[in-house]
């Protein structure tokens, strides 16, 4: 497979071609950017201007869905509460969001432009107001979802923060504030004495007392009425402590019967930070990754690299699916994670995504993005990487990240790269195989290296990734998955 170069990007490398099964080119992408309809700094089309200038060819936009935090004094939890609420897709509308970005993709067809959102499906509270030792627990684990195709399906992406989301039955129990309402009215018809005339019409005078005190349980029931609607019982809530896994599984879930993708957003982060009288505190979350299934893929490199690391967290990942006990591998993207601060130029020109796809079309990159068709890379100038593929000699049969191959012999590793400023750079390329690092190169860049691996287990399947590193960056790419014929 040899990559054929189109244009030169500046310092991001190459809008360039690569050979296998079919042409693919390389689309540098920028992936989870905040604009100011929610959290960010520049508006959508500042944001297209700013990566349209440094050869960015997908924008992956990825506003918050929901910024809304709510905590209620038991037992009138829904009457007596605080809500603070910031911009978010919710508040600025889902159609307008929409909407502007389909017609941004107008004017800029030589660009791909994907709507998604950021999701913080779960959030706790421990502590008491009144002890000034209110704190808020794992509001920064978040999860990006691309790919949703319809309004509702963002309206009901599920979520504390987002109303009936959570839904889960109608519970009839929480009614009995009907009870004690009908109970308070036939207390406002209590008499201080039972006397009756010839007709049987009551004449004694009405209680003042029970009067006072039908009117005082009527005012309760209505509270209690009121604060239990809608007289039903939700998966999870914030104020019952930490449910594990639960609440971002069941967003991964929805999100997969939606026909859309998740990613781990910066899970090696933590946050920690007191804002006012409250704690707001979220600690690194990389351990989901083993405990959740069916997403798409994380992020690597923003907020350090551990889960990438050979043997670490995404092997034990793959090397599950391996053996059968993930339906679907996990893939690596990069992440911006941009909002406020820095410069979205130099976020651009340090970390990016590099789909390979038959075409530039939003289908597309969306379909190779689930499917591994992509590398990633920190560090200016990247490195392009021309290919990295597992070739049969027998069929004569290349394939390349997200694929996988049967062979009957010896995996052939084909890799290659190049600076985009043609500058020879010594780089060191580690040939992972199945978490464990199996060759190491170093060779001076461009380069080329055509290596046979001595490995074949009959039946087994396994993975190839490599991650190559050089003075300033770092490239990681996506695993090829081969099994051994019998």
């Amino acid at each position: 497979m040899y990559i054929k170069l189109i244009s030169v990007l500046v310092i991001l490398g190459c809008f360039c071609r690569i050979s296998v099964a079919e042409e693919l080119i390389q689309a540098p992408a920028a992936i989870h950017i905040s604009s100011t309809v929610s959290d960010g700094k520049l508006s959508i089309p500042e944001i297209i201007a700013t990566a349209k200038e440094n050869g960015i060819k997908v924008i992956i936009f990825t506003d918050h869905a929901m910024v809304k935090w709510e905590y209620g004094l038991w037992p009138l939890r829904k009457i007596i509460k605080k809500t603070v609420e910031r911009n978010s897709i919710s508040t600025y509308g889902i159609k307008r969001y929409l909407r502007e970005i389909e017609d941004a993709q107008k004017k800029n067809p030589d660009l791909v432009l994907i709507p998604a959102l950021e999701s913080a499906p779960f959030y706790y509270w421990s502590g008491n107001p009144f002890k000034n030792n209110l704190k808020l627990h794992n509001w920064h684990k978040h999860i990006l979802v691309i790919g949703l195709g319809k309004a509702e399906d963002y309206k009901n992406i599920p979520s504390v923060s987002n109303g009936n989301s959570l839904y889960l039955r109608f519970r009839i129990w929480l009614l009995w504030p009907i009870l004690t309402l009908l109970a308070g009215v036939f207390c406002l018809r209590k008499r201080q004495f039972g006397y009756k005339d010839l007709q049987g019409r009551s004449l004694g005078p009405y209680s003042l007392k029970w009067r006072i005190f039908g009117i005082v349980v009527i005012i309760f029931s209505l509270l209690f009425l009121f604060n239990n609607f809608p007289f039903a019982e939700f998966k999870f809530d914030q104020y019952h402590g930490e449910q594990g896994v639960g609440p971002y599984q069941n967003l991964v879930d929805y999100v997969n019967n939606k026909g859309g993708l998740t990613f781990w957003a910066h899970p090696e982060a933590e946050y920690i930070k007191r804002i006012g009288r409250v704690e707001v505190e979220t600690r690194e979350y990389s351990d989901y990754l083993l405990d959740t299934s069916d997403y798409s893929g994380f992020a690597v490199f923003t907020e350090g690299y551990k889960i990438g690391r050979p043997g670490n967290i995404w092997d034990s990942v793959l090397k599950q699916y391996c053996l059968g006990e993930r339906k679907s591998p996990v893939w690596a993207i990069s992440e911006l994670d941009f909002d406020v601060t820095g410069d979205l130029a130099e976020y651009i020109k340090g970390l990016r995504t590099v789909i390979l796809v038959p075409s530039l079309t939003r289908e597309a990159v969306l379909e190779a993005l689930g499917h591994g068709r992509m590398y990633v890379v920190r560090g200016k100038p990247g490195l392009v990487l021309d290919k990295f593929v597992i070739h049969d000699s027998l069929s004569d049969v290349n394939v390349t990240m997200g694929d996988k191959i049967e062979l009957s012999g010896n995996p052939v590793v084909k890799m290659g790269g190049h600076f985009p400023d043609k500058r020879s750079k010594r780089v060191k390329i580690n040939l992972i195989r199945n978490g464990v690092v199996t060759k190491t190169f170093e060779v001076m860049s461009p380069f080329e290296i055509d290596y046979q691996d001595d490995y074949f287990d009959k039946g087994k399947k396994i993975y190839y990734r490599i991650e190559i590193r050089y003075a300033g960056g770092i490239l990681a790419t996506n695993p090829v998955f081969v099994k051994f014929g019998n």
